[in-house]
């Protein structure tokens, strides 16, 4: 516990030290912060200790930017002191600092014709992803970034974007290497077409490089977006001693979106096929790709307590959203979606040699209503079904929400759900409520009061139930930082943003974050 107060005392002053050095306030009016020209930067920090498990974690992330004239530069200095426990987390560090993120880039020429080059470390996206999609995500603690070198070409309507660089791999080495290649023409007012090329050459003697390829177009216009790509992956070994050389591609893969509005009305749909496409370092533990998932990321606590993680080797289905406005006060929407494991006759269980019939991994249904009556209030009440595979269980789940405006700076939030569970496995049912009350004085703070009770009956007759709650204050200081603290307890759940998740234990203690920019 000494050393956890050691860090947040050095972190607090560190914090204090910057916002009076680098801004002042008068009586009538923030003076903003000023920096040297062109130089940028931002802090995000994040301390928990677990009275229950004993367990602390800080983790600091500090960014530096700088732009001169065609350069721009930066650095990131991350500190895990100690990191978090999960192993896709830590990768086998307990603690570790040091700048872990460094890139220099140029750009030169103008609008119509430009080129940006970029040395060090570096983030890509090809499309949708469903080749490339190279990022990071804070919250999932997604970080595949490479090291190497990035080249943008603009030329009229036409965009090229070439990379070559290294992952960093679970034993923290970066051997693999990376190459891509995307083209995109902008036809204005027909369609933007796409090609895209990668490749994962491993750092060992005699296994084949793994090459991905697809296509893609985007059509926009009044009332219709579409979009389509389809890839084929290869791979020499696997094409040789899983198929016997008898299939041309070792993978293949499609997305399609289709979205229609008009008035007051819209409607989504997306489909998806998935066969042996996942693109991963040789070790498997970083992926390149992270296609379309078609499931929603709700706002609600407990729809998302029972996800399913993207599988971009063994999946097929569908999803839609249609929603319409009745007037400017009243609407409705309604959102459903599936997702199935692939058939015997697919390249991916022809590779792993099974003969699975075709099982339903996720389905999911939402039906939200929205009513404001008056200036003061909103209503908003739905109601959702869902099953998934992993956990085998099906959830019903209505929820309401309702909004008081006390004005346009102070308001009143409640949210009730309600989640009956049944575990197809064992046949046992039971039940979750959560309760959220939450008043914003925006934009300066908010306070907020989040319970959540948990009721059983493993056996009969015996009930047994568990209770969580918590409550987080946030503060926003001048115009630069954003800060909560959070004191309580919650579940441990799943933490999931387009089909990527993360688990998060269970939690009683308390939890400090604090996002400066300047």
């Amino acid at each position: 516990m000494t050393k956890a107060i050691t860090v947040l005392r050095i972190s607090f002053l560190t914090f204090l030290f910057i916002s009076v050095l680098t801004s002042a306030q008068t009586e009538d009016q923030f003076v903003p912060p000023v920096l040297p020209e062109g130089l940028n930067l931002s802090n995000q920090m994040k301390y928990s200790f677990d009275n229950q498990a004993k367990r602390e974690i800080f983790e600091n992330w500090f960014n530096l930017d700088y732009s001169y004239g065609i350069f721009n530069a930066g650095i990131r200095f991350e500190s895990f002191q100690p990191n978090d426990p999960n192993p896709a987390v830590a990768r086998g560090r307990k603690r570790d600092s040091g700048i872990n993120f460094k890139y220099i880039r140029a750009e030169i020429g103008d609008i119509h014709a430009n080129a940006e080059f970029t040395v060090g470390n570096y983030y890509a996206l090809f499309g949708r992803g469903m080749l490339l999609k190279i990022y990071e995500d804070r919250n999932l603690r997604v970080d595949n970034n490479l090291t190497g070198i990035k080249l943008n070409i603009k030329y009229e309507d036409l965009y090229i974007s070439v990379l070559s660089g290294m992952p960093e791999n679970m034993d923290l080495t970066r051997s693999d290497v990376l190459h891509a290649l995307d083209f995109e023409y902008r036809m204005k007012s027909i369609a933007n077409v796409g090609l895209s090329l990668v490749s994962n050459r491993p750092d060992a003697d005699g296994v084949a490089t793994t090459t991905l390829t697809s296509a893609r177009v985007h059509h926009i216009n009044d009332n219709f977006d579409v979009y389509a790509e389809y890839g084929l992956k290869f791979n020499e070994d696997i094409k040789q001693n899983k198929f016997k050389g008898e299939e041309n591609f070792i993978g293949k893969a499609f997305y399609g979106n289709i979205n229609f509005y008009v008035s007051d009305f819209s409607l989504v749909t997306e489909y998806k096929y998935y066969d042996n496409f996942q693109f991963a370092s040789f070790d498997g533990s970083v992926i390149y790709n992270t296609p379309p998932a078609l499931r929603k990321d709700y706002t609600y606590l407990l729809l998302n307590r029972h996800p399913s993680p993207l599988n971009q080797a063994n999946e097929q289905g569908f999803y839609g959203e249609l929603s319409y406005n009745f007037d400017d006060n009243t609407g409705i929407s309604l959102n459903a979606g599936e997702t199935r494991t692939l058939p015997v006759t697919s390249l991916y269980q022809r590779s792993m040699n099974t003969k699975n019939d075709i099982r339903v991994q996720f389905r999911e249904a939402f039906l939200q209503a929205n009513h404001k009556f008056g200036e003061s209030f909103d209503l908003f009440a739905g109601f959702g079904y869902n099953e998934e595979l992993d956990k085998n269980t099906k959830n019903i789940t209505p929820v309401a929400e309702l909004k008081y405006y006390f004005d346009d700076i102070n308001t009143l939030k409640f949210v009730l759900e309600h989640q009956s569970t049944t575990d197809r496995t064992t046949q046992e049912k039971y039940f979750t409520q959560a309760f959220t009350l939450e008043y914003l004085r925006s934009p300066l703070w908010s306070v907020a009061l989040v319970s959540e009770l948990l009721t059983r009956e493993p056996m009969p007759g015996h009930v047994v139930r568990k209770v969580w709650g918590l409550l987080q204050f946030g503060y926003r200081l001048a115009e630069h930082t954003d800060m909560s603290l959070l004191i309580g307890s919650r579940q441990a759940g799943n933490i999931c943003i387009g089909g990527v998740c993360r688990y998060e234990p269970e939690f009683r203690g308390i939890e400090i974050k604090m996002m400066s920019r300047l």
